[in-house]
């Protein structure tokens, strides 16, 4: 469990967000704010990206997921960050969209080190909020 509760807070870190160690899964929160234009409105909300490990091996990999909300304009530069990351993507790997005009929900799953799905989705975060910055 010390391990466990070691590589949360590892994850946490990479992640710049708060976890928690519940029951044998890490559940990291990370918060976002993004500004949503509508039907000739704008408005400003924080959403929790809800991301997790479980299932941690004794080879330390563990079933990651991770549920995303972009804005459409980001979708590009978040998928092209997570394929261009140094680390490879695992065989393993999946992701689905459920998509509206306004926003963007991305699941992703592996099977890997929770480190190296922390690390390639932060990368994907950094991406969409330098495009945002231009």
């Amino acid at each position: 469990m010390e391990h466990l509760e070691q590589l949360a807070e590892q994850v946490g870190m990479l992640m710049n967000a708060e976890v928690e160690v519940e029951a044998g899964e890490c559940l990291v929160k990370r918060k976002r704010t993004i500004n949503i234009s509508s039907y000739n409105k704008n408005f400003s909300c924080t959403l929790d990206h809800d991301i997790s490990f479980k299932n941690l091996k004794d080879n330390g990999k563990a079933f990651n997921q991770a549920e995303i909300f972009l804005l459409p304009g980001e979708l590009a530069f978040f998928i092209n960050a997570l394929h261009r990351h140094p680390i490879p993507l695992p065989n393993n790997y999946q992701h689905r969209m459920d998509i509206n005009p306004d926003i963007i929900c991305v699941y992703l799953s592996s099977e890997e080190a929770p480190e190296d799905f922390a690390a390639r989705l932060s990368s994907a975060f950094d991406a969409i909020e330098q495009n945002s910055l231009v």
